[in-house]
């Protein structure tokens, strides 16, 4: 039982050593669409977050007190 083991591990191991560039070019080829999907939705994420950012540094710019010693500032965008 463990022979047989072994001996299919060894022929998987020189099966994956012959094809590897053809198994490679399998698999490159099935996870395009999800590797490009991913990508769209960190690049919208990065946008989302781009906005939040932003929008939270107008707050601390607002009610943040100023130098002059003025209590309200203007909110500029």
């Amino acid at each position: 039982m463990m022979l047989r083991f072994i001996v299919g591990a060894v022929a998987g191991g020189v099966a994956v050593w012959l094809w590897r560039d053809d198994l490679r070019g399998a698999m490159a080829e099935k996870t395009r669409g999800v590797r490009t999907r991913a990508a769209d939705q960190i690049q919208l994420v990065q946008k989302v977050l781009a906005r939040v950012t932003s929008t939270l540094q107008c707050g601390q710019d607002a009610i943040r007190p100023s130098k002059s010693g003025n209590r309200v500032r203007p909110i500029t965008r």
